[in-house]
C-alpha cells in the first residue's frame, strides 16, 4: 500500500497562487520524508479560483529539483490540449532530471470553458487523448517518427532526450468510461478510476479493466489507485468541523463547471451499488438531488458512499479499509483543500502516514 499527494490548486480567491505553489512544494518535501510515494498535481485552465495549474509539467519540474525519491505523477495531463512532440519532450526532460521518477498519466478533460480558448472541441477529447498518448510512446521509443492521424500530423522527428526509464515511464489513463478503459487495457497501460466515491464503483472499473486486459492478452498494471479528499486530526469532532469547512468548498468548486463529470461519477456509484447492501434513499443519479436531500457526513459514511473523509486516525482507517480490502494499493489523497492552513495540512499528512497507512498496509501490502 502506497500513498500520494493530490493537488487541485483551488485558491478560492483566498491565497495567492505563488504562496499555494510554495506551500505545496514544502508539503511534498515533507511528504517524501514521511514516506509518501507520489506527488500528483492536476491540470486546469482559465479559472480565477479553481485549479490554477495550467502546466503540471512545470510544477513537477519545480518539485523534482527539491526532492529525490517521490514519484512525479500528474493527475493528470489534459492530453487533448497538448501537442505530442512538446509533451514527449517535456516529460522526457523531467524524467531525465529526476532520474526516472515521472509517471505519464493522461485524461481527456471535462470542462468546456477550458477547451474553447484553445479552439479545441470537447466532443473530440477522448479520441484525441488516445491518439496523442500513442504518439508520445512512439516518440519515446522510436527514431525518425512521422505521424499523420485524425487530429495530429508531424513530419519525421527524433526527440531528445529520451526518457531515463526504459523503454518509457509507466502510463496511466484516469477514466471511468468503458471505451477508455478498453483502450488502456489493450495497450497495457494502467487505469485510474476517476474519483470512485464507493468501493463497489472502483471494484467494478478494475474488474472491467482486468477483463479487457485478459481479452487483449496484456498484463494488467499491478498498481490499483483510489482517491478521496481527506483531513485527519487527533480530535475527531475538530477534524470533522475543520475538514468539512474546507473540503465542501472544494467539492462545490469541483462541481461548478464540471457538472457532467460529477453526474457521471454519481451515476456510476448508483449503477455499481453492491446488491448486498441497502442503497440509501438519498443516493440518486443526480448530484443536486443529493445536495438537497440533507444527507449528512455520517449518513454518507454509514452508506459507504464517501467523496471525502475527515476524522481522527481510527475513523479515517475504517472509511478507507474497504478500498484496501477491494484490492486497491495506492491511496491518492487531496490533503490540501483550498486555503487550508499549511500547518494543518502537514499535521494531517503526518497522522495519516504514521497512524493510518501502516494499518492499510497490513490489509494490502502492495
Amino acid at each position: 500500500m502506497k500513498a500520494g499527494l493530490f493537488y487541485l490548486f483551488e485558491t478560492l480567491g483566498q491565497i495567492e497562487p505563488s504562496e499555494f505553489y510554495n506551500q505545496a512544494l514544502d508539503e511534498v518535501k515533507y511528504g517524501e520524508e514521511l514516506g509518501f510515494w507520489a506527488a500528483c498535481p492536476a491540470e486546469h485552465h482559465f479559472s480565477e479560483n479553481y485549479g490554477i495549474m495550467p502546466r503540471v509539467e512545470h510544477f513537477l519540474s519545480f518539485v523534482a529539483g527539491s526532492t529525490s525519491t517521490i514519484k512525479l505523477w500528474p493527475q493528470l495531463v489534459v492530453a487533448p490540449l497538448a501537442h505530442p512532440i512538446r509533451l514527449a519532450e517535456d516529460l522526457a526532460l523531467i524524467d531525465q532530471m529526476s532520474r526516472g521518477r515521472v509517471v505519464f498519466s493522461v485524461g481527456s478533460g471535462y470542462r468546456k470553458y477550458e477547451f474553447k480558448p484553445f479552439g479545441a472541441d470537447l466532443s473530440q477529447a477522448k479520441a484525441r487523448t488516445r491518439e496523442i498518448t500513442d504518439a508520445v510512446i512512439k516518440l519515446w521509443t522510436e527514431e525518425k517518427v512521422a505521424h499523420k492521424g485524425e487530429f495530429y500530423e508531424f513530419s519525421e522527428c527524433t526527440v531528445q532526450p529520451r526518457p531515463f526509464q526504459k523503454p518509457h515511464p509507466m502510463v496511466f489513463c484516469t477514466t471511468t468510461r468503458e471505451e477508455q478503459i478498453k483502450w488502456a487495457a489493450d495497450r497495457g497501460y494502467g487505469m485510474f478510476p476517476a474519483a470512485g466515491f464507493n468501493p463497489a464503483a472502483v471494484k467494478a472499473d478494475m474488474a472491467t479493466y482486468d477483463r479487457f486486459c485478459k481479452e487483449a492478452g496484456t498484463e494488467p498494471c499491478p498498481i490499483r489507485p483510489f482517491f478521496k479528499w481527506i483531513y485527519v486530526d487527533e480530535d475527531h469532532e475538530r477534524a470533522q468541523k475543520k475538514g468539512q469547512m474546507y473540503i465542501l468548498r472544494t467539492l462545490m468548486a469541483f462541481a461548478q463547471g464540471g457538472g457532467k463529470l460529477m453526474e457521471h461519477l454519481v451515476r456510476k456509484s448508483v449503477e455499481t451499488w453492491d446488491d448486498g447492501d441497502p442503497k440509501p434513499e438519498w443516493l440518486t443519479a443526480r448530484a443536486d438531488a443529493i445536495m438537497a436531500s440533507g444527507a449528512t457526513y455520517d449518513d454518507m459514511v454509514e452508506s459507504g458512499w464517501t467523496p471525502y473523509v475527515c476524522g481522527d486516525p481510527d475513523h479515517v482507517f475504517e472509511v478507507l479499509k474497504p478500498y484496501a480490502e477491494a484490492g486497491c494499493n495506492l491511496f491518492i489523497g487531496g490533503f490540501k483543500n483550498g486555503p487550508m492552513p499549511h500547518d494543518d495540512v502537514k499535521n494531517s499528512m503526518r497522522l495519516f502516514a504514521e497512524q493510518v497507512l501502516p494499518r492499510l498496509e497490513a490489509i494490502n501490502p502492495g
